[in-house]
């Protein structure tokens, strides 16, 4: 356990420690994640479609990732909701000028057509093509310091982290209710509750979850894990705006380990930036548990 959760901190403390003001130098940044983040979704496909038996596996997957997906933001929801009902502090103002869903959307169809691409050419390339031992790790090692570089350069100290309580409490809230819905999950599909608790660990965080539990279980869990990580960030386009105005903490939570990239924009331009201060603190706590949570679970025996 402790060899994996090093391979996963390490990367991202190295990356943390890199500060700079180059436009240029960060822009190549955000472009080589994007990059790395395909191609990790493109080598997950491929092991996908090297799966035998793999037309009998599909519906399993597509049934259990829903599963996960629909315990996991039921649970979010209300235990956000009860937090924001004991401790009200609705918004002064709403934001505006939300993006259009279909563009967001599209970016997640992107993300998911890596995957069918990467699971086609797995299904054509069976018995003949294999990929070297360990082709996502290093993938994702690499992506993972390149995520530490955006944190410490999108305007994130730990000033703004700590003092900032109810985004800490958001994060806490929505971790322990998350690993309650993969537990339920688990129950329900007959899984080892450990599972349940790894493939609720990555909070949104689909690059990481499915390379870890790729690694721990095969590609089939690895794919449950990605389908139900990236299921939170589609259903956050459009939840988010519906609680802002009364519930905070929970159109924040909701968005999960996204809250810091991909969902951030619609956080703040549904809440406005009375919001971010918020969204930067829960996106923190929820981009540095997944790495520990996932190899934590994944390393105890079924």
């Amino acid at each position: 356990m402790l060899e994996g959760l090093l391979i996963v901190l390490i990367p991202m403390l190295l990356g943390y420690l890199i500060k700079s003001k180059n436009h240029a130098f960060l822009t190549a940044v955000n472009r080589i994640v994007m990059l790395l983040l395909y191609v990790i979704l493109f080598v997950m496909g491929v092991s996908l479609g090297q799966l035998e038996d793999v037309a009998h596996k599909l519906p399993v997957i597509g049934f259990s990732a829903f599963t996960f997906s629909i315990c996991i933001i039921t649970c979010n929801i209300i235990g956000l909701v009860s937090f924001d009902k004991l401790n009200p502090k609705p918004l002064k103002h709403l934001g505006h000028n939300i993006p259009p869903r279909w563009k967001l959307l599209l970016d997640s169809a992107k993300l998911c057509s890596m995957v069918f691409i990467g699971f086609f050419v797995g299904l054509f390339t069976k018995g003949t093509i294999h990929l070297p031992f360990g082709t996502s790790t290093y993938v994702l090692i690499a992506l993972i310091f390149f995520v530490g570089i955006q944190l410490r350069n999108n305007g994130i100290s730990l000033r703004d982290v700590l003092f900032n309580k109810r985004g800490i409490y958001t994060g806490l809230i929505m971790i322990v209710t998350s690993l309650i819905g993969g537990l339920i999950s688990a129950w329900l599909l007959n899984l080892p509750m450990t599972q349940g608790l790894a493939i609720s660990s990555g909070l949104g965080w689909y690059s990481l979850s499915s390379v870890v539990i790729n690694n721990a279980w095969g590609a089939e869990f690895g794919s449950i894990a990605f389908f139900n990580d990236l299921s939170r960030e589609i259903i956050s386009l459009f939840v988010i705006p519906f609680f802002m105005f009364n519930y905070r903490s929970t159109a924040v939570g909701l968005a999960g380990a996204t809250a810091l990239d991909c969902t951030l924009p619609i956080i703040q331009r549904s809440g406005g930036m009375e919001v971010v201060p918020l969204a930067i603190s829960f996106g923190f706590v929820t981009n540095i548990a997944p790495p520990i949570l996932l190899v934590f679970f994944s390393s105890i025996p079924l």
